[in-house]
């Protein structure tokens, strides 16, 4: 049996491919080989160098995987080394971490890098926190938000006794533990940053449509333990995502929504969906007009969302609508102060976004109308989501929609989506529809037998 080496040079997060059968080096290269989903004719891009016989650290268990499956030994050297001090944290007690939660930094630990994929609402920050406490090294967290980045540095101070650093939003302050948007160290460059962390952490990591930008920054940052958090990691055969898995690894710790729901550590969910007549269909072939037609302009549509929303308030609950442009948010907020309820629109134009937020929070305002809550921030208060916005995106769906997914007590988190009519835009509702099944298995079928099933048997009476 032939025997290929992998080599890890000291500070780097590229993988050197030596001592191999030459056959081994079109083997590897054949492997990270994709073509991008732009189109049938994209130029196929390799994240091997065949020049350097390099490829990222974050590819090592699929190419070994792969080598063993043809009857190569491997054999990994890595010369990369801790250096830092260990830094002194102050684990809060009022946190205590559930099985699920346990299992996973234990397996983050033993593994050194991978991604965790633990569903919205279930506690991946502080999983994520745990992780950095039992190292007890100097870390870099990695965001794509200005809230996400200031809701991180909040979590740090109270959850690990650490005053955050804080890179982003014009600031560039390093602290034992800090926390950085991804904008700002491609901009600046991480060689203008001070302190050596040993630890990189990459929230949202999902985030295929910045695959770019993460896998630049992330061939740069030379850590051993590098991890991605992850709500929602699909596994499809696709470029953007091999260039996430080449940064951090292959998912090796999932727990599943439908798992924590039975469990209890989620709210049950209900589904409902709303229809409606549309009086004046779209002829628009352009996207833009058919989503202003049939999406954003339409009164039919747009009133049957406000008495959802108003319906569920008066229930008690805390209701959040989902919008993807401002304009449309702007209409629906009109709409329901129009119907004698208090409702607040919150886009990245808004000076007092925190105050909405808050008041929100406190119950002062039962609707919250929004282009932004789709990832990230953590609002337990949310009890019921309107999908207001149409779109295909699973990721996002099942982003937006686990807002809602805390537990309330005497509560089920209820989840609304809207059925149109217009060819296309309803292929979009079944794309939603399908991703909901795919991650709530059979709390999805139970909800769907309760709606349509029922209604069936009423019809053939």
């Amino acid at each position: 049996m032939s025997l290929v080496r992998l080599r890890i040079p000291r500070g780097s997060a590229l993988v050197h491919v030596e001592k191999a059968d030459p056959q081994v080096y079109f083997q590897i290269y054949d492997l990270l080989t994709y073509r991008k989903d732009y189109g049938r004719w994209e130029k196929p891009e390799s994240l091997y160098d065949p020049y350097e016989r390099t490829f990222p650290v974050g590819l090592i268990p699929r190419v070994k995987k792969a080598l063993n499956a043809a009857g190569y030994r491997v054999r990994i050297i890595d010369e990369r080394r801790v250096e830092a001090d260990k830094i002194e944290t102050r684990w809060n007690e009022s946190y205590s971490l559930r099985r699920y939660q346990e299992k996973a930094v234990k397996k983050a630990i033993k593994n050194k890098m991978g991604v965790l994929a633990l569903p919205v609402g279930s506690g991946k920050t502080i999983v994520g926190l745990a992780i950095l406490h039992r190292l007890s090294l100097p870390a870099l967290i990695v965001v794509h938000t200005k809230e996400l980045l200031y809701q991180w540095a909040g979590r740090v101070e109270d959850v690990l006794g650490v005053e955050a650093g804080v890179i982003g939003d014009g600031n560039w302050k390093e602290g034992d533990v800090t926390v950085a948007m991804i904008q700002t160290l491609l901009s600046r460059g991480v060689k203008k940053l001070k302190n050596r962390y040993e630890v990189v952490m990459f929230d949202e990591c999902h985030r295929t449509s910045a695959a770019e930008k993460f896998y630049k920054l992330g061939i740069e940052l030379p850590q051993i333990y590098r991890y991605g958090l992850s709500a929602t990691p699909w596994r499809r055969v696709r470029g953007e995502e091999i260039k996430i898995e080449a940064v951090v690894g292959p998912v090796i710790h999932e727990a599943k929504a439908e798992d924590l729901i039975r469990e209890r550590f989620l709210a049950k969910p209900r589904f409902e969906v709303i229809t409606y007549e549309s009086r004046m269909p779209s002829f628009s072939e352009r996207y833009k007009e058919l989503y202003e037609d049939v999406i954003m302009n339409n009164e039919e549509r747009n009133r049957a969302i406000v008495s959802k929303a108003k319906e569920l308030a008066r229930k008690g609950h805390r209701v959040l609508i989902d919008v993807r442009r401002i304009e449309h948010g702007k209409i629906l907020k009109n709409m329901l102060e129009a119907e004698g309820v208090k409702a607040e629109f919150l886009s990245s134009e808004s000076p007092n976004r925190w105050e909405i937020l808050e008041e929100f929070k406190e119950g002062k305002i039962p609707v919250l109308i929004s282009t932004l809550l789709k990832e990230g921030i953590d609002i337990p208060e949310i009890s019921a989501i309107i999908l207001a916005g149409g779109g295909k995106s699973d990721i996002m769906t099942i982003q937006t929609i686990g807002r809602a997914l805390r537990p309330k007590r005497g509560m089920k988190a209820v989840i609304v989506d809207v059925r149109d009519d217009d060819p296309l835009l309803y292929t979009h509702f079944i794309e939603r529809q399908k991703a909901l099944k795919q991650y709530y298995g059979k709390y999805y079928d139970e909800e769907m037998e309760r709606m349509y099933g029922r209604e069936e048997r009423s019809g053939r009476r």
